[in-house]
C-alpha cells in the first residue's frame, strides 16, 4: 500500500494562512485509489507533513518546481545549463530571497528578447509560464514553491525525498522515499477527454461551474482506467463546491496513475540524450498520454 497525495498550490498570502492551498490524501492498494480526506492546508502544515512522512508516498503538486533556463541565466548571471546547475540549486537560491527581490528580477526580464514569456521544455502549449503575472499570477506561486522545495531537500526530513527527474534522492538511507512530482490537473483531465478549463469558477462567483465539476467529477473513476477511483460523499461535496478541491483530487490520481502506470506519461530525456541538463534545471512535469476510449491503446 503506498500513500498518495495531491496538492492544489497557492503563493498567496502568508505561509501560516490556510487559504488557497488544498491537501487531498488517500492510498494506493494495488489498482484501487481510495481518497480519504481534501481540505485547505496552510504552507507551513503542507510543509511538515511532507518533511514528517514515514511510508512510501507519491505527492503531486500543481505548481512549477522551477523557471525556465532563460530566466535561471538572468537570474545567476552565467551559463547555468553547462555549468551542471540543477532545480536544488535554484531552490537554495530562492530560498534566500526575499518575495520583493524575486518579482523585481522577474519585472526586469526584457520579454521581447524571448518573443513573449519563456517556457521550460515542459510546458504544454495551453499552460502559462511559471513568470506569467496576471492573471492567473502564476509568479508567486512559482517562487513560495520552490522555497518549500527547499526546505524538503535540504532539511531533515523521515524520508528521502526524489523529484522526478533527478535522478537521485536528497540523501540516502531510510527504508522508504517521499516522491514528489509536479503536475498539472489541467492537462490530466484533457489527457482523459474532459473539461480542462471550463470547470473553474470566476473571482467573487464561487460555485457558478459546479454543473461542469460534477460532471468531471462521474467521469472520473472510468477515465482514470486502469485505475479505480473511491471518493467519499464528504470529498465529492468539496469538489463540487470548490474547483481548488477538485485540483487536488485531479493532483492525487494523477500521482495514483503515474505509480501503477508510469509508461503512461510523457517522460523527460534521460542522461546522454539532448536537453538531459536542461530538464535537470527545469524539472518536468507529468501529464498522462490520452487512452483510446474504444480499444484502450496509449495515443
Amino acid at each position: 500500500m503506498i500513500k498518495i497525495m495531491g496538492v492544489d498550490f497557492s503563493g498567496a498570502g502568508s505561509d501560516n494562512a490556510v487559504g488557497n492551498t488544498w491537501l487531498a490524501e488517500g492510498t494506493l492498494n494495488l489498482n484501487v485509489l481510495t481518497i480519504k480526506s481534501c481540505c485547505p492546508i496552510s504552507r507551513v502544515c503542507l510543509t511538515n507533513k511532507l518533511a514528517g512522512l514515514s511510508a512510501p508516498v507519491v505527492a503531486a503538486m500543481d505548481f512549477p518546481f522551477s523557471v525556465p533556463v532563460e530566466f535561471a541565466r538572468f537570474w545567476r548571471g552565467d551559463d547555468v545549463v553547462n555549468t551542471g546547475w540543477g532545480m536544488p540549486d535554484l531552490w537554495a537560491s530562492a530560498a534566500e530571497m526575499k518575495w520583493d527581490k524575486f518579482e523585481s528580477l522577474r519585472r526586469k526580464l526584457r520579454l521581447d528578447e524571448f518573443k513573449g514569456e519563456p517556457k521550460r521544455d515542459c510546458d504544454p502549449p495551453e499552460s502559462y509560464s511559471p513568470l506569467h503575472y496576471a492573471p492567473p499570477n502564476m509568479v508567486p506561486m512559482t517562487f513560495r514553491g520552490m522555497q518549500m522545495l527547499h526546505r524538503l531537500w535540504s532539511h531533515s526530513t523521515i524520508n528521502p525525498v526524489l523529484v522526478p527527474p533527478l535522478p537521485k534522492p536528497s540523501r540516502l538511507g531510510a527504508e522508504h522515499r517521499t516522491k514528489l512530482l509536479e503536475v498539472m490537473p489541467g492537462a490530466t483531465l484533457r489527457s482523459f477527454g474532459l473539461p480542462f478549463t471550463e470547470y473553474k469558477d470566476t473571482p467573487g462567483k464561487r460555485g457558478q461551474r459546479k454543473e461542469m465539476r460534477r460532471h468531471i467529477l462521474d467521469e472520473l473513476p472510468q477515465r482514470a482506467n486502469p485505475l479505480a477511483v473511491i471518493l467519499p460523499g464528504d470529498v465529492y461535496a468539496s469538489c463540487l463546491n470548490c474547483d481548488d478541491a477538485l485540483d487536488s483530487v485531479v493532483a492525487a490520481i494523477t500521482a495514483a496513475l503515474w505509480s501503477i502506470d508510469w509508461k503512461r506519461f510523457v517522460t523527460p530525456p534521460e542522461q546522454g540524450q539532448p536537453n538531459y541538463n536542461r530538464v535537470l534545471l527545469e524539472g518536468w512535469l507529468y501529464i498522462p498520454r490520452r487512452r483510446c476510449p474504444e480499444c484502450g491503446r496509449i495515443l
